[in-house]
């Protein structure tokens, strides 16, 4: 049995990725009665979504040596996790719709993550924005 491409698993589970934030975010509108629930389960799923990206950041961050980057993911874990704490579930999924972007600039701009291949870099962008979407629609169906 041939292994599958890296290019391949990192799409599938990426795409798989987003199969909470589409779901519950549907979910807020076909169960309103139940919306809150749904919310909070995706505010959840968000933050921790929010520390893998920013999590994965370290080891490339320790190999090449950019001290910052470890700096600002500490930053934006600690921005997202007192958020949804101290937040209303719908300001926090607006606070995740703004972080997850954040992110994705840092990962284009900062030369750290230079190497990253165009697949990847082309996936980020779309996963970035239809979990995005997501969060703007569960934090605004009410």
């Amino acid at each position: 049995m041939r292994e599958p491409s890296l290019p391949t698993v990192a799409s599938w589970l990426g795409r798989a990725g987003l199969l909470p934030f589409i779901g519950l975010s549907l979910a807020t509108y076909l169960d309103p009665e139940r919306g809150n629930v749904w919310r909070t389960v995706l505010a959840s799923y968000a933050l921790s979504i929010h520390c893998f990206l920013v999590g994965a950041w370290w080891g490339i961050s320790l190999i090449r040596r950019h001290w910052i980057v470890l700096l600002i993911s500490n930053v934006f874990v600690l921005i997202a996790f007192f958020g949804h704490i101290f937040l209303a579930v719908e300001t926090f999924l607006l606070l995740c719709a703004l972080l997850f972007p954040c992110t994705l600039i840092i990962e284009r701009l900062h030369p750290l993550f230079e190497p990253q291949p165009i697949y990847y870099a082309q996936l980020r962008l779309q996963l970035t924005a239809v979990a995005t979407t997501a969060l703007l629609l569960a934090a605004n169906s009410q």
